[in-house]
């Protein structure tokens, strides 16, 4: 089982925490945000990215346990 988590993070989880996979709507959107955010206060801008931030890893690490929980309901019984 831990070959399959291996493979499970390195061509799965690993590209798309990077932002590497993502789609370049997402980039534009991000770029657009990060212009928008030079315009806030020191304050709300780190307060805005933290918060984009938290969301990202959140949603990542959500993803990331559905795999997991996922690669388990199919290796139920297979033996490695």
């Amino acid at each position: 089982m831990n070959s399959f988590y291996e493979w499970l993070y390195e061509n799965y989880a690993k590209p798309r925490l990077s932002g590497a996979q993502l789609s370049s709507t997402y980039h534009i959107q991000s770029h657009e945000w990060q212009a928008v955010a030079e315009t806030l206060s020191r304050h709300d801008r780190l307060l805005s990215y933290d918060l984009m931030d938290t969301i990202k890893n959140d949603w990542g690490a959500l993803v990331f346990a559905c795999g997991i929980q996922t690669g388990l309901a199919f290796a139920e019984g297979v033996k490695e």
